[in-house]
């Protein structure tokens, strides 16, 4: 059934009717074998701990922006709805772009720009079960892994601009409204198999859409074979990786 989200706050929206469901709502599927399934409440669980994460440590507020470079990745998704749930703009760049003038820089691999300090850095390990980045950082850059775990699972929102602008890449700028604005009405129900060839800002909006229309996803990173098995055992009825 299709979420409505034209309150205050689509991120609240959107997540509270799953927030105690045990039923899947994010499968990822990664190149190394990864098989990792979150229903609607661990998704919501992880969404209000890197909320949490954002707001108390980096001070992460209506008005403050984010940059990332991370790929397609269940771990993105959690982010990109953790910087909203605080009101904060996401500017996708593409890896080794300077991000410009921002308050927090979130990406997998701190070796692709060298931001000398002058940007808040958060390094995220993209392996499902690291507990932290297990590699060199740059200097006062935040392991997520090793961070966000010790927060609170659930978070208080508050009401926000939805005027304002969500999600800036080189693709155009959209406002909360045009990002979370509902899913197509014609959208068959069912699970959706989405694939990462796209840049993060561009597959975040299309598995928005399909949460929007009640439907969980099923996240494949690029290269991993989609075989009659996989689709059956996830009883996916809606290919977008074509």
């Amino acid at each position: 059934m299709p979420i409505e989200t034209n309150s205050l706050h689509p991120v609240e929206s959107l997540l509270a009717p799953v927030r105690h469901s045990t039923h899947p709502y994010l499968t990822w599927y990664s190149q190394t074998g990864e098989r990792v399934e979150l229903s609607g409440r661990v998704f919501d669980n992880w969404v209000a701990k890197s909320a949490n994460l954002l707001h108390e440590e980096f001070d992460l507020a209506p008005g403050s922006v984010v940059a990332t470079d991370m790929p397609g990745h269940w771990k993105s998704a959690a982010l990109l709805l953790a910087c909203w749930h605080l009101g904060a703009e996401v500017r996708w760049v593409a890896p080794g772009t300077d991000p410009g003038a921002v308050d927090v820089f979130i990406t997998a691999d701190p070796q692709t720009l060298a931001v000398g300090g002058a940007v808040e850095v958060i390094v995220v390990p993209l392996p499902a079960l690291a507990m932290a980045f297990g590699g060199p950082l740059p200097v006062g850059a935040t392991d997520y892994a090793s961070e966000v775990r010790s927060y609170a699972d659930s978070f208080s929102s508050f009401p926000i601009d939805t005027s304002a602008t969500a999600l800036t890449s080189e693709t155009g700028t959209l406002s909360y409204i045009d990002l979370f604005a509902s899913g197509t009405p014609d959208q068959e129900a069912g699970t959706t198999l989405v694939g990462t060839a796209l840049p993060l800002d561009r597959v975040i909006q299309i598995v928005l859409a399909q949460w929007i229309a009640g439907n969980p996803v099923v996240l494949v990173e690029e290269g991993v074979a989609i075989t009659d098995s996989l689709l059956t055992g996830e009883r996916v009825t809606t290919r977008l990786d074509l």
